[in-house]
């Protein structure tokens, strides 16, 4: 009987630690990306950061979700231009590029470019290949206040990281600020360095792979007792 009891345990442990092998593939993994440095230009109205992106993602998967939130005060606004020589709105810079994307609710941007050499502003802030912009003039066509967007991302290959990665002018992301002071003020605000992604929760394979060698050193230590 006893050992019908063990050789359970061990089967189950066996189990577990094979199901821990695939689900440790797939890692929820999230990086906050804010815009709290300005480049050049008037200093934003309010509290830091005056924009902040957050992408979550899993290791393995080809997908992730990007929103873009604003948490600019008075009537600071970010805009952008029609096409993709116009300045961007707000930029990113990614290896890999986006394959695609698609929004999914909040103040979608009126046009998304997604390929390289985007006008970003002035020179200094280096080269991004995603950029988003409020083409629309009036209410509900701007990213102010506290709004957001957020977006579906496709990749055409599994992301064993983060794609948001520096430029070869050391930032992330770049965003022109409009409508500062009196309204007649503008400001290129970037990211002022970023740490890297972080876990968002403990993977549950973890967990069962803590169980699996519970049971296992459970089975072993009850075979030494009978023997």
């Amino acid at each position: 009987m006893r050992a019908r009891y063990i050789r359970r345990l061990l089967e189950a442990g066996v189990f577990l630690a094979a199901a821990w092998g695939g689900a440790a593939l797939a890692v929820p993994m999230t990086q906050t990306i804010d815009l709290d440095s300005v480049y050049t230009g008037a200093t934003p109205t309010g509290a830091l950061p005056w924009l902040s992106a957050e992408f979550s993602y899993e290791t393995g998967a080809t997908t992730g979700t990007l929103t873009l939130m604003s948490l600019l005060d008075g009537g600071d606004f970010v805009q952008g231009g029609r096409n993709a020589n116009a300045q961007s709105g707000w930029a990113f810079s990614l290896s890999p590029s986006v394959q695609s994307l698609s929004c999914t609710s909040g103040n979608c941007a009126d046009a998304v470019f997604n390929q390289a050499g985007l006008n970003a502003g002035p020179t200094g802030t280096g080269d991004y290949n995603l950029a988003f912009n409020w083409a629309v003039q009036g209410t509900g066509g701007r990213l102010d206040g506290a709004e957001q967007a957020v977006y579906d991302l496709i990749f055409a290959d599994a992301l064993g990281a983060s794609p948001f990665v520096p430029n070869a002018a050391g930032y992330i992301s770049a965003a022109h600020i409009q409508g500062i002071g009196d309204g007649d003020d503008s400001s290129f605000v970037v990211d002022g360095g970023q740490p890297p992604p972080v876990d968002v929760a403990e993977p549950a394979g973890t967990a069962l792979a803590w169980l699996a060698l519970m049971l296992v050193g459970l089975g072993a230590w009850r075979t030494r007792r009978i023997g």
